[in-house]
């Protein structure tokens, strides 16, 4: 099964207004999938009916080859959910939590398991504390623990690392690529960079529509207008004219030990680096970088974003 996940012409009413309108996108099986979207976009909406915690009101959601409804108890256990809000009991402590976790989807392994979890994720310190003790990172590393917790297959991580210091954050994020080894990963959040760092495939939604899916790499191909070019010559070698490979402009200019590097916007979008370097070095020029440069998926995702009618 290449797609775990299939969302079919989703739409999610409610009076007076449409959260979700026709959405469709689908997850390949072993891929961390970003699912990205400004507050109030549709994003929570449509992984609540995901996660089968909310009906769809038209359209289908398919499962492992299955159509999740809020009834279908049994794919529950096929589905680990951290939300934005991480569903926590404060007054337990995390081993008591773990545990009623592990009873709920009828675990028969909780104490190995819970030695597992509680050391993947640097649990050790609080495990015998009470929750609503703990800091912000902490209780953010217990609610991604509750998630993983019963082996589900297929993870939904709304905001993982929020609330997490920088190293919390790079340890984390190293964590959940680990997870992706043997799980299929729906994953959100705001830092972009990250995202670029952990996701191969990214889907964007926004006033309740998809704008924009797929593989990461295709999508900033997509959105690339014309050729972008980092180029790098010898210090104080001159940028001869490159009319002959149609019209360009030269952006930010940067001058390094190394080399001068030269940021180049061509209107062509065929890549000619091959000739172009063939040109330089005929005339003399020692090149010594020449790069295809991307959008940053900041510039995509505000893009994508803008407020459309």
């Amino acid at each position: 099964m290449d797609n775990i996940l299939i969302v079919d012409s989703v739409t999610k009413e409610y009076p007076g207004r449409v959260a979700v309108d026709s959405v469709s996108f689908s997850v390949k099986k072993g891929s961390i999938h970003g699912f990205l979207g400004p507050n109030g976009a549709g994003k929570s909406t449509t992984m609540r009916m995901i996660a089968g915690l909310l009906p769809p009101t038209s359209g289908t959601i398919t499962l492992f080859g299955e159509i999740v409804f809020p009834e279908k108890r049994h794919l529950k256990n096929q589905i680990g959910l951290l939300p934005e809000n991480a569903p926590l009991y404060p007054d337990m402590t995390v081993e008591d939590y773990l545990t009623f976790v592990g009873k709920l989807h009828h675990m028969k392994n909780i104490p190995s398991r819970m030695d597992e979890v509680i050391s993947g994720l640097n649990l050790q310190d609080v495990r015998k504390r009470i929750i609503g003790n703990l800091s912000k990172g902490y209780k953010q590393r217990v609610g991604l623990a509750q998630a993983i917790f019963y082996n589900a297959p297929f993870l939904i991580l709304d905001e993982p690392t929020n609330g997490l210091d920088p190293q919390s954050v790079v340890e984390l994020r190293e964590f959940i690529k680990g997870l992706a080894k043997e799980k299929t990963i729906l994953f959100s959040s705001h830092i972009l960079s990250e995202v670029e760092q952990i996701c191969d495939h990214i889907t964007i939604i926004h006033q309740g529509k998809i704008r924009a899916s797929g593989n990461l790499g295709e999508i900033h191909r997509k959105f690339r207008q014309g050729l972008v070019l980092k180029l790098g010559l010898s210090p104080g070698e001159k940028l001869p004219d490159l009319s002959r490979f149609g019209h360009y402009e030269v952006g930010t200019t940067q001058h390094f030990t190394s080399e001068d590097q030269y940021h180049l916007s061509f209107e062509s979008e065929h890549d000619f680096r091959p000739e172009l370097v063939k040109y330089l070095v005929g005339q003399g020029i020692l090149v010594h970088t020449v790069m295809v440069e991307s959008p940053e998926l900041e510039d995509i995702f505000l893009h994508m974003t803008e407020t459309r009618a």
